[in-house]
């Protein structure tokens, strides 16, 4: 492909780019005008489908563009774009089914030998110390609020807790 190609594309793509954005401003501000008129709310339910088809087919796309990146990047761990932005190219594997379990006794056991001190065979660390040395080893991403209040422990006493927000879940409809 020559440079005047290339440099049409770059070209085509961003206005592309530009226009999408306009686009997703437009109807956000016309889906806030027919949220405030009279119209029903099977209306503004429809948008809210049809939206959240688009942002699937964005997620699709958003997917293929950075499979075509990373092939084009292809041993360069990291480029930077015009505007100073990075795009880092890191590797991970996906870990599924874990056996939560087995490794926390694993985990357990190399804590509870690390508790004694080898020269003295002094125990270094109280159970609770031991307990909180797992957190380093496992990152926890949520408590379980409920299961917290059951053995009358307030979840809020050890957090920030911020205004209550509701959320909508698009269920596609069967077909």
């Amino acid at each position: 492909m020559n440079s005047e190609t290339t440099t049409t594309i770059k070209s085509e793509l961003k206005d592309l780019i530009a226009k999408l954005s306009g686009d997703f401003m437009a109807a956000d501000k016309l889906f806030k005008e027919l949220c405030e008129s009279e119209e029903e709310l099977t209306s503004a339910a429809d948008v809210v489908v049809g939206m959240h088809g688009l942002k699937a087919e964005m997620s699709i796309l958003y997917d293929s563009i950075c499979h075509n990146m990373m092939k084009k990047m292809d041993n360069v761990p990291e480029v930077s774009s015009s505007d100073g932005s990075l795009i880092e190219k890191k590797g991970g594997s996906d870990r599924k089914k874990w056996d939560h379990e087995g490794l926390a006794k694993n985990v357990a056991s190399r804590i509870n030998d690390m508790a004694v001190d080898l020269d003295t065979g002094e125990i270094v660390m109280t159970p609770q110390d031991m307990m909180i040395k797992m957190l380093d080893f496992a990152a926890v991403s949520y408590w379980r609020v409920k299961e917290l209040g059951k053995i009358g422990v307030s979840a809020d006493n050890f957090c920030e807790v911020s205004e209550a927000k509701t959320n909508i879940i698009v269920r596609k409809a069967k077909q």
